[in-house]
């Protein structure tokens, strides 16, 4: 076999290896960081004092017209609780649980809380996260899924729940990323 003819079969091989990796034809696929689709949210209280409370509000069909007809969080004055949100999507079959999502992707999703008071009521709740994330220094950060609640005066106002998605964000404030959820419990202290 001659030196031409050796060159020419060297060549075949790398010519269809070359045609088998032509970029133009395949699709470049980017990862997208979609947000949960939710349609019930629960918050659950259970007081710290005896007699125990146990307080459950839930909110239904979250992604069409909101069900506010087990909304409210009827609380006592002056105490403590501890709580726990359950998210649910009910398109699923069966129901997709997405607090267990959140809690696998707790590095990405942050649950922010603010209670507003009805206006002219005295009413005071503040909620602080007690489960956190395992992102590093400077975190780790509050997920939310868990919580301490403690109420104050009595009266009446909204305790607004809202779900960042905060994928390669995430930096314990509700800044950065977007909203899964945002939605408001209705709130009565006496």
């Amino acid at each position: 076999m001659n030196l031409l003819t050796k060159s020419f079969l060297l060549l075949i091989p790398v010519a269809m290896l070359a045609g088998a990796c032509n970029t133009t034809d395949e699709e470049n696929v980017t990862p997208t960081d979609d947000n949960e689709a939710i349609t019930t949210a629960t918050l659950t209280l259970t007081s710290q004092t005896t007699p125990v409370q146990t307080v459950t509000a839930t909110i239904e069909n979250l992604n069409t017209s909101a069900d506010l007809t087990n909304a409210t969080l009827n609380l006592r004055v002056n105490t403590t609780y501890t709580g726990a949100v359950t998210l649910l999507d009910k398109t699923k079959t069966p129901t997709l649980d997405v607090s267990a999502e959140v809690k696998t992707e707790g590095n990405e999703h942050l649950l922010v809380y603010t209670f507003t008071p009805a206006t002219g009521s005295p009413a005071s709740l503040t909620v602080m996260s007690t489960d956190t994330d395992t992102n590093p220094a400077p975190g780790p950060y509050p997920i939310g899924l868990t919580t301490q609640v403690r109420t104050g005066a009595a009266g009446s106002g909204k305790l607004r729940l809202v779900l960042r998605h905060q994928p390669n964000a995430k930096n314990g404030t509700a800044a950065p990323g977007t909203s899964d959820l945002d939605t408001e419990f209705n709130v009565l202290i006496n």
